[in-house]
């Protein structure tokens, strides 16, 4: 048996000198410099001075699918949002109510009219960053100060910067024996791990709000491992009314002439809005190019609802 027991010892002497020569594991990211980097990252895009797109409002209803498209143009250097609040199908539909909404009593008796704006008229940005990062008016690129962006950021946070520690102070009276510095996070974020999305490595972020949840609506994000690029987001609400209030969202990104912008906006499950039940709504941006909207802004017609962002 004792060459059994030199065997071993010599297994166990390689198995060591391996664990040795193996390069130590690095350790994980810290989630709050990814979503920090991610919120710099918004802060440094550049948008033409106007940009001119279509924002399709597309909802299935009773298993049929009705899809809205409205023209609207964002000023980059104000972030001022302009809608012709007529959409295409209106355009080619005009409605003609051969009936009426009949209720008694708060209880329907008949099939509600169609809704015209299903959500409302949408005076959406597609340069929203969802509270990532303020709105930055950039007509012209300037010159990158990386020092003026991380104070800029933590501004943003109301955190400290984590390296400094400040020195005690000689005091006449009792002694300062320690210094406790607070912090006061808007989230408090863990790293679930890294996945793809649309071909991205992404870190996968999960976000609980502090304080304010209503002000602090994401509850998920999706982070390039590289870029920083924020490319997917769940929203716990979106929109600052109406049926979309109500239930989650998840937001989808992509860069079009070298910026970030929205690509779609879908909710995470059905809604009811005016007596309809929509099983699926979702917001598209689409034909993203520098312009101006061609027909002028005529106000709010129909059911006068108005979809924003808050």
């Amino acid at each position: 048996m004792r060459w059994q027991g030199i065997i071993a010892a010599l297994l166990l002497g390689c198995a060591s000198a391996a664990l040795l020569l193996r390069p130590a594991r690095a350790a994980d990211p810290d989630p709050y410099q990814i979503f920090a980097r991610s919120r710099a990252y918004w802060l440094q895009q550049q948008y033409p001075p106007s940009v001119a797109y279509t924002v399709a409002v597309d909802v299935v209803e009773g298993g049929k699918e009705r899809v809205e498209r409205y023209e609207a143009s964002m000023d980059g250097i104000t972030g001022a949002v302009t809608v012709d609040p007529v959409s295409d199908y209106q355009l080619a539909h005009p409605l003609r109510a051969t009936g009426a909404n009949l209720s008694f009593f708060g209880v329907r008796l008949n099939k509600p009219l169609p809704q015209e704006d299903f959500l409302g008229v949408p005076h959406l940005a597609p340069s929203y960053s969802f509270g990532m990062a303020p709105f930055v008016p950039a007509p012209t690129p300037t010159p990158f100060d990386s020092n003026a962006l991380v104070a800029q950021i933590r501004r943003d946070f109301h955190d400290p910067n984590p390296r400094v520690t400040p020195a005690p102070r000689a005091s006449d009276g009792l002694r300062e024996i320690a210094t406790v510095v607070a912090r006061n996070r808007d989230y408090t974020i863990s790293l679930l791990g890294i996945e793809s999305v649309d071909g991205h490595a992404c870190y996968h972020l999960a976000l609980a709000p502090t304080r304010e949840p209503g002000r602090f609506r994401i509850r998920q994000a999706w982070i390039d491992e590289s870029s920083f690029a924020p490319w997917r987001l769940i929203d716990a609400v979106n929109f600052s009314n109406g049926p979309g209030t109500g239930v989650a969202w998840t937001i989808d990104f992509a860069d079009v002439g070298g910026a970030h912008y929205i690509a779609t906006e879908a909710a995470d499950a059905p809604m009811s809005v005016s007596g309809e039940i929509y099983s699926a709504a979702t917001i598209r941006f689409e034909n993203i190019h520098p312009g101006t909207l061609k027909r002028p802004d005529l106000g709010v017609p129909g059911s006068g609802l108005v979809l924003e962002e808050p």
